[in-house]
């Protein structure tokens, strides 16, 4: 268990080490090392203690960090002078949403997951959602309902899209093309689940809540169901009644299969409507389901627990039912809430929502420096967690939101190890860069959500909103200490290809920024009927576009050719190959349904390889219809007459509907550049682009 991370982690020194289990006196996780005669002796009441405080030792004392894959990279062995010693934060420590499987998660091999594993338990957590491998829980237990092998296809979203499902969005959307695939999920997903419990963890897993999907009235399945509201344009699926036998029926036989295919665990996530309304408004039904959800939790096991979302529970839905058993997920926003009274509670930090492209978040206010307040305030608090869709972008924000739950509430003294190991240097001017990004994209005070891209934002007169629930396309910092923390980067002259990542991450978002502002400045000039005034900014825009691609093309994790080819690699035939780069190009642009959708570029990606082929393209030719109306009297509204979610309709207007098939068109004809990715050097890139633009800020 422990030795067998540390011997992946670090092989040429895993014999330098001596692990003890010590017991907690005050029942919190613990964790020390210290010399012992020549050797480092680590203590910790568990597994993930202990490896804890195997990495803090890695960290403090062998210059180790986490490399981009997430793998442990260090310097030369060297003894502790003296015993350290730390207490994690919180009984349950998770990580994921289930969207996090169909973004970042989603392509990962064997060996990739190995590394994450490893990475969590060294940084704490003990009770990740696994959700790898539903797909073949749901398959079996469709087909052990009498379902066709083929129609139980039809109804698995595709790995760009399975997360949604899995969260009651929708079903069968891009679907799975064989069973063998499916098959291959399922191998992956065991091979998670069993090394998540080998090293002490405890897996949260998939929990039944009634809703299934409409192949399940093509199939013929008995039940008394009744359709759900429509989810931002997809179809209906199906609830199916509690007082329906079929209801216990189904959720026995999912979550007998669970068990059977995945293994057995106490903790099940589920959100009833965590996307649907209840199809009944009355309390009774919302509390029988409530109740019906919870008695199929509880058959598996008298410690069995039932893991929801704060944004889903009203006291209908928990009325009656044992408090002690309910593990609720909040922000810190309920957690002195009457209706959640006695629930265990589990407060979490969330950022880069559907993997988009930003450096944003309250670095001081992550959940763990509130935990002792709040959990002061509350003792049912008794847990953190960190849940990003994300990787790579953002990645110092990710790894902090980890190490405060491992009592590491000095966010400077933190940044400060963090660039000395992780740049492998010792300039001032890269700690000064931290400052920087913690007094921007970090500070206090920033919105929950990130702010919009200007130029992933669909083309309009007045930017809003890229995405739905994002914080609008107003940034509430200096854009000039971003481009100054870029600078900062670069002197400090690092050695490693994570600081190389770092830059790249920084001076995208600093040139970002600027493209809001500038793209503003050309919409007011068509306003204003300014010829100079927009012209010069349209043409600025467009080549910020332009250079953010060749620079994002420099580092293969942000490029989108990269993710096109871990996406076909997945595949077995070309059909497969070519459903699943479908998957990717439709995941990132307009979503879903293809015909019309609400959620276009809610999975923004300011991505070498899309912007110039995307973004460029839908704004050139918007540039050009302003153009063309520029003398005209009547100009071009500032929004389509129906609002979607604060948002334009997406065939709201002619300029939309032409709009519609230029994406579509893309999503059929994109052709990756796999030749142009890594081609150039990260830092020359950035060093000529930060010459150029340094005059704009």
């Amino acid at each position: 268990m422990i030795r067998s991370l540390v011997s992946r982690c670090s092989a040429d020194f895993a014999d330098y080490f001596i692990f003890e289990t010590v017991e907690s006196e005050n029942g919190k996780d613990i964790f020390s090392y210290e010399p012992s005669d020549g050797k480092v002796l680590i203590k910790g009441n568990n597994t993930v203690s202990m490896a804890v405080g195997y990495y803090r030792f890695m960290r403090d004392c062998c210059g180790a960090y986490f490399t981009a894959e997430h793998s442990l990279a260090y310097a030369d062995f060297a003894l502790p002078a003296d015993r350290v010693e730390g207490e994690i934060k919180g009984k349950y420590r998770t990580c994921f949403e289930y969207t996090t499987f169909s973004c970042s998660a989603c392509w990962w091999s064997w060996e990739r997951w190995e590394k994450e594993i490893d990475f969590m338990a060294m940084n704490g957590i003990n009770m990740p959602l696994c959700s790898v491998g539903t797909e073949a829980v749901w398959m079996k237990t469709m087909l052990d309902l009498g379902m066709h092998e083929n129609l139980a296809l039809a109804g698995l979203s595709g790995p760009s899209f399975w997360g949604w499902q899995l969260s009651g969005c929708f079903d069968g959307y891009l679907p799975q093309a064989s069973k063998a695939s499916v098959d291959k999920c399922l191998e992956l997903g065991r091979s998670i689940a069993d090394r998540v419990r080998d090293l002490g963890m405890m897996p949260v897993m998939y929990g039944f809540n009634g809703f299934v999907f409409r192949n399940f009235i093509q199939g013929k399945v008995r039940a008394r169901m009744k359709k759900t509201e429509e989810w931002c344009f997809y179809p209906p699926q199906y609830q199916i009644s509690v007082r329906d036998t079929t209801f216990h029926k189904i959720g026995n036989l999912y979550y007998k299969n669970q068990s059977l295919l995945l293994g057995e665990a106490k903790f099940f996530l589920t959100d009833p409507f965590g996307s649907h309304a209840p199809i009944k408004r009355d309390s009774g039904f919302v509390a029988g389901l409530g109740t019906a959800v919870f008695k199929l939790i509880e058959s598996m096991g008298d410690d069995a627990v039932w893991v929801v979302h704060s944004s889903c529970v009203g006291k209908e839905l928990i009325r009656g039912l044992p408090k002690d058993r309910i593990l609720v997920i909040d922000d810190g926003d309920r957690c002195n809430d009457d209706v959640l009274e006695g629930c265990n509670m589990l407060v979490g930090t969330r950022f880069n929502n559907c993997d988009v492209t930003s450096i944003h978040g309250d670095i001081s206010a992550v959940s763990a420096n509130r935990f002792d307040s709040l959990a002061a305030e509350n003792s049912s608090v008794c847990g953190l967690g960190s849940f990003s869709d994300g990787a790579y972008s953002n990645e110092a924000f990710r790894q902090y939101t980890l190490a405060a739950m491992c009592g590491e509430s000095d966010v400077d003294a933190w940044l400060e190890k963090y660039v000395a190991n992780r740049y492998r240097t010792e300039s001032e001017a890269a700690v000064e860069a931290m400052q920087l990004l913690k007094a921007s994209c970090w500070k206090n005070g920033q919105p929950s959500r990130e702010h919009g891209s200007a130029i992933c934002t669909r083309p309009a007169t007045l930017l809003r909103h890229t995405s739905i629930g994002d914080s609008g396309n107003d940034i509430p910092y200096n854009i000039a200490d971003v481009f100054k923390a870029a600078q900062k980067l670069l002197e400090a002259d690092g050695q490693t290809y994570e600081y190389e990542l770092d830059v790249c991450d920084v001076l995208r978002q600093a040139l970002s920024d600027l493209a809001n502002s500038v793209c503003k400045k050309a919409l007011e000039g068509y306003k204003t009927k300014d010829v100079a005034l927009f012209e010069q900014n349209t043409n600025l825009f467009l080549g910020i576009i332009e250079d953010l691609d060749r620079l994002m093309l420099t580092k293969k994790e942000f490029s989108l050719p990269h993710y096109l080819e871990l996406a076909r690699e997945c595949g077995g035939d070309d059909a497969e190959k070519q459903n699943y780069e479908i998957n990717v190009l439709s995941q990132i642009s307009i979503f879903g349904p293809i015909k019309e959708t609400a959620l276009y570029d809610c999975c923004w990606k300011e991505w070498g390889g899309m912007l110039e082929s995307f973004y460029a393209l839908r704004w050139r030719a918007f540039f050009e219809l302003l153009a063309v109306s520029f003398k005209k009297l009547r100009r071009i509204p500032e929004k389509t007459k129906t609002q979607v979610h604060g948002r334009d309709s997406y065939l709201g207007s002619e300029f939309g509907g032409s709009l519609s098939r230029i994406e579509k068109q893309w999503i059929a004809t994109y052709a990756p550049d796999n030749d142009a990715v890594g081609k150039e050097n990260t830092l020359n890139v950035a060093k000529e682009l930060v010459s150029k633009y340094a005059p704009n800020f």
